[in-house]
């Protein structure tokens, strides 16, 4: 399946933002999205979880659209969908609604993300709200497991907070430091609005002009940088280290992983493609060797997780108590094998038949495109089709998939394991993602 021939411009705006439109002919559907380059690595330590705190903050109300019925309203009551996250390095409000209501998703957008009423009594209750989401976030293994890895691949660096913050940190955040913060951080240069779908791009710039860039202050008027993202990640400091949190339950909860290149290395693509083989979908190493062949987990994949300069590569299993040192053990040998013996005959031409389809299935969509090409200028300050994405692909060999395999393996690079669950044996653990 080829990657669909996208056509998009881009431009920048008087006030600093940039601006990508993507029209996708045939479609019925548009895509908003307002992405600001801050997340939890901008936070001070003391205010940890502010940026996710203020995104739910501003869905209480805003100058236009007074409270939260007001707001979900005028989206919903359009048949659209409405909803906002809140990572390490990026905030993103998004809507998809009908074509010929455009100007209405960037009209509310533009309001929560530049115009919110901060008021104190509505951030009362909503800090109760982020404390009950914070604790669903604990009280799942495979979301408490991700947080112990963070912190043992970041080695405290604001990459190892988590972007819900803590109970603590939360405390300390009222409507001052949110309305303090956004001043600071919801700034033009750091703003990247994405609309891919239905609509005239001609139309479509009249409408960001008139509702999104009359928000925005003037360059000269913006405040001043406030950096403070905690620079690249030092080195890790140990070959080898372990976060093991016992409780009750069925499962050990097992994640091993090292750091990684950034988002936008250029060995990206040849990373990516090892991915594919070694943990991604069921025809992936992982899967068929630890779930089909030996039976030790349900759920067993890997992943990469990319930042600006720096990034980790992990692999993730479930399995049952007794045999958690053999599924670590397992898992580190399926990675070995790969370095050692390289790939099996059309093996690689798989894995890229792979990527490419699911970039093709992905930016089908106007969602689906308004998220790649969104998240791909904001995180790279660049941007890349889909078609140049498939050549960069293409042009990967087998020896550039095999060498980053070698980088990776342990002894050559310092690993980290996490697990959560009713954990037997600590030191078979340990020395089991160790060797």
């Amino acid at each position: 399946m080829a990657a669909r021939a996208v056509r998009f411009e881009e431009e920048t705006l008087p006030s600093g933002a940039r601006l990508i439109l993507a029209p996708l002919p045939g479609r019925s559907s548009v895509s908003v999205s307002l992405l600001f380059g801050v997340g939890s690595r901008f936070e001070p330590r003391r205010l940890a979880g502010i940026s996710h705190f203020l995104e739910h903050v501003v869905f209480k109300g805003t100058e236009r659209y007074r409270d939260s019925r007001a707001v979900s309203s005028a989206i919903e009551g359009l048949g659209g969908v409405m909803n906002a996250s809140t990572e390490k390095e990026m905030t993103v409000f998004w809507a998809r609604v009908a074509g010929t209501h455009l100007s209405t998703a960037l009209d509310v957008l533009a309001e929560l993300a530049l115009a919110p009423r901060i008021e104190p009594a509505e951030v009362e209750r909503e800090r109760e709200v982020v404390f009950e989401e914070l604790k669903m976030y604990l009280d799942q293994p495979a979301d408490l497991v991700q947080m112990a890895f963070d912190e043992a691949i970041w080695e405290g660096h604001p990459l190892a907070r988590d972007p819900a913050g803590d109970r603590r940190s939360l405390r300390r955040i009222a409507a001052p430091e949110l309305g303090a913060y956004h001043a600071a951080n919801y700034r033009p240069s750091r703003l990247v609005v994405m609309i891919a779908g239905a609509f005239s791009p001609a139309r479509a710039r009249r409408e960001v002009l008139r509702r999104v860039e009359s928000r925005l202050p003037r360059p000269a008027e913006a405040p001043v940088d406030p950096g403070g993202d905690g620079g690249p990640p030092p080195p890790l400091a140990s070959p080898f280290q372990a976060r093991l949190i016992s409780r009750r339950g069925e499962q050990v909860h097992l994640l091993l992983g090292t750091r990684c290149s950034a988002y936008a290395a250029p060995d990206r693509w040849a990373l990516d493609l090892l991915n594919t083989l070694l943990g991604e979908g069921m025809s992936s190493r992982l899967f068929l060797e630890l779930r089909e062949a030996q039976g030790l987990a349900y759920d067993v994949h890997s992943f990469t997780a990319r930042h600006r300069d720096s990034g980790a590569f992990a692999i993730y299993l479930a399995t049952r108590p007794d045999q958690a040192a053999t599924g670590a053990r397992a898992a580190l040998l399926e990675l070995r094998r790969l370095a050692d013996r390289g790939l099996e005959p059309h093996e690689l031409e798989r894995a890229k038949a792979q990527m490419e389809g699911r970039l093709a299935l992905q930016t089908e969509s106007s969602g689906g495109l308004s998220e790649f090409l969104g998240h791909e200028a904001l995180l790279t300050g660049g941007l890349l089709s889909p078609e140049e994405v498939v050549q960069r692909i293409r042009d990967v060999g087998e020896d550039e998939v095999v060498r980053r395999a070698r980088e990776l393996l342990p002894g050559r690079a310092s690993w980290r394991l996490a697990a959560v669950g009713p954990i037997r044996d600590r030191e078979g653990l340990e020395a089991a993602a160790s060797e």
